[in-house]
Parts: structure tokens; sequence; C-alpha cells
């Protein structure tokens, strides 16, 4: 095996064709310093990130307490609305 070594060693490095992106910068829109933008865009981040916890807890959940139970799991977005378990009522986690 030390010949795999040697071979590696000796092996010349070559540089990665790096290539240049050639398409027009975006123009980002500037901060706003308005506060209630600023509320808006928490307010919508902070329901993103709830609707995705209780997405991911639902489908945990309904896998671990009621998987024969018939249950369609709705969309994220509806989540991301609305933040909230949207399991059955006869399947949540206290029961075990």
């Amino acid at each position: 095996m030390w010949w795999l070594s040697v071979a590696l060693y000796a092996t010349p490095v070559q540089p990665l064709d790096h290539t240049t992106d050639t398409s027009e910068p975006v123009e980002e829109p500037a901060p706003s310093d308005d506060v209630s933008d600023c509320k808006d865009g928490v307010e919508s981040l902070k329901n993103g990130v709830l609707g995705l916890e209780f997405f991911l807890q639902d489908r945990k959940d309904y896998k671990t307490y009621c998987p024969y139970e018939v249950w369609k799991q709705p969309k994220l977005e509806i989540y991301k609305k609305k933040p909230m378990s949207y399991l059955p009522k006869n399947c949540k986690g206290e029961k075990i």
C-alpha cells in the first residue's frame, strides 16, 4: 500500500477551471427603516418557522401514535398561514 501514497503524492494537482458568471447582477431592494415593514417580515418569518415545526412534528406524531388512522396531512403552506397542529383530536402525543 506504500505505493498508493507515493502515487498520490507524485500526481500533479491541476487547478480547477474557474468560470466567471457573466449574467447581470441582481439588484436587491434597499433595506427598509419602516417599523411596520420590519414587523411584517419578522411575523412572516416566525410563522414560517413555527409552521415548519408543526408540520414535521405532526408527521412524526402521526407515524408514532396513529399510523392506522386515515389522515391526509395538509400542505406546508397551510401550516405557515396558521401555525398549529392539524392532527386529528384522537391522535395526539399524550396517548401511548
